[in-house]
Parts: structure tokens; C-alpha cells; sequence
């Protein structure tokens, strides 16, 4: 055999190791919720300001069970919870922490967030990490040790459309867990959960019009968990809930709790 049949074969072997041996989807010790959960998308958006402390805080209080948020990297290296990729005309990554909350006080970091988690203990942490490149500056080296520092690493989910991203994360930080985000706009090899065992992932996060009975029973089949997002329709939440989907994001805690009120009530007699 020649070295380079042997290189390859070697890799091929390596290639099915870490694709079907290696990969066991995981849980999240930490969450004490249970059933279907109910997440606020960027914590709530239009009764509060989107990925600001108040937004979580009254997800929270309104008695949801996580948050998902939006996660980026400024120009002096903070996280900053924010969606847009622009504030005012300008590069989010391009100012620093000072010059985007001279645009918007509100902006939150990371840790400010984890501070306040900690007094709704056993809740859900969607993070996602915004990027629009391969290449993100260190954020995932910094989400990584962020993470590891608030102490709440067992109750975060880290997510993001960009899977290279995801990689990334997972061979930094192997014990976090990781969803793969898709939706049906993306280009052909992104718009699909396809690429869940390349990455290690530990959940699929389709958008809620990809959700169909046999995609949750092959999910759940591999031991992934399945969230979904973003949900507003009433009739859709109460489906997707009956359905057994793991979470359904959502924009307004009162619209979810009451779509699913009657199958609460339905269980609890």
C-alpha cells in the first residue's frame, strides 16, 4: 500500500469514528423544566425592547421557560445582545461597547444577562451566535469562556445558521451544547438539519414551517432534541405543542401561554 491509500483510509476511518461513533446528542442537566417549552424569542419583542434586560426579564416573570437571544462580538472584543448586523448606518462589530450605547443605552453584554438568569434557576438559555461570515473574530473562543464562567454552561444552548461556527464551538468547547438553525430561504446544503451529526449537534432548530410529524420522529429517533422558531400564530403554537416539539419560540409570553392553556388544563385533570 502506498503512504497516500494509507493517509486516506486512515481519514475515511477517522471521518465515520467522529460522524457515527463519537456523536451522542446530550441534554441539558441544568433545565428543570419539563414537556414542550415555551421561549421568548429575544426575550419578548414589541411590549419590551428586544434583547434588553427588561425583555428577559419579563419573558421570565411572565412565566416562560427560557430566552433566546442574539449574540455578537463589538470592536473591543464584548458580547453584545443585539440582532442586527447594523445600529444606525454602522457595523455592530466595527463600535465599541461605549459607542453602541451611546446609539442604545439598553444594549446588554452576555454576563449581564447570565447575572440575571441566575435568579430564574432551572430556565432555558438559547444563545445564538450572529455571524455572517466564516470567520468570527474569536466570538466563539469568548461565548466559549463567558459560558464557562457564569456557571449556568448546563443550562445554555448555543446556536447559530452557520455551521462552520458551530464546528468551531464544538471542538473548543465539547461539553456545550449545540443546535443547528435552518429555515427554508438558505441555500440547498444549509436549509436542512443534514449537517446535525457533522457538527455534534444536540438539537435541530427549524423554522416552524419545516416542522412536520416525521421530521420530530426521526429527531427524537438520533436522541436530538427539536425546537422550533419564531411563532406567533396561535393555532400553529397549540399544534406544534400537541405535536411534542421540545420548545416553540415565540415573540409574546401571553400569546404562547394561552395557546397551549387548554392542553394544560387537559393534562392536569
Amino acid at each position: 500500500m502506498t503512504p497516500l491509500f494509507l493517509c486516506l483510509t486512515y481519514l475515511a476511518v477517522l471521518l465515520v469514528l467522529w460522524r457515527f461513533v463519537m456523536w451522542r446528542p446530550r441534554g441539558l442537566p441544568g433545565l428543570t423544566r419539563r414537556g414542550t417549552l415555551l421561549v421568548g424569542h429575544r426575550g419578548v419583542r414589541g411590549k419590551r425592547p428586544e434583547n434588553t434586560l427588561e425583555a428577559f426579564r419579563y419573558a421570565f416573570d411572565e412565566g416562560l421557560d427560557g430566552v433566546e437571544f442574539d449574540v455578537q462580538r463589538s470592536a473591543d472584543a464584548q458580547l453584545v445582545l443585539y440582532h442586527d448586523f447594523e445600529i444606525e448606518g454602522q457595523r455592530v462589530n466595527k463600535l465599541s461597547l461605549e459607542q453602541l450605547r451611546n446609539l442604545d443605552s439598553r444594549i446588554p453584554v452576555l454576563s449581564e444577562l447570565f447575572e440575571l438568569a441566575k435568579d430564574y434557576p432551572g430556565t432555558l438559555l438559547n444563545l445564538e451566535l450572529k455571524s455572517e461570515r466564516f470567520t468570527t473574530d474569536g466570538l466563539e473562543r469568548e461565548v466559549a469562556a463567558s459560558v464557562s464562567a457564569s456557571g449556568l454552561a448546563d443550562r445554555v444552548i448555543v446556536s447559530s445558521f452557520n455551521p462552520v461556527s458551530l464546528l468551531r464551538l464544538r471542538l473548543r468547547a465539547p461539553s456545550l451544547r449545540i443546535g443547528l438553525l435552518y429555515a427554508p430561504d438558505l441555500p440547498r446544503y444549509l436549509r436542512s438539519g443534514a449537517l446535525a451529526g457533522w457538527l455534534h449537534a444536540d438539537a435541530l432548530h427549524p423554522h416552524e414551517s419545516q416542522v412536520t410529524p416525521e421530521l420530530l420522529l426521526r429527531a427524537h429517533a438520533r436522541g436530538l432534541k427539536l425546537n422550533t422558531w419564531t411563532v406567533n400564530d396561535s393555532k400553529r403554537i397549540s399544534s406544534l405543542y400537541a405535536l411534542g416539539v421540545d420548545a416553540i419560540m415565540g415573540d409574546d409570553p401571553e400569546v404562547l401561554r394561552h395557546a397551549v392553556s387548554g392542553h394544560l388544563e387537559e393534562r392536569d385533570r
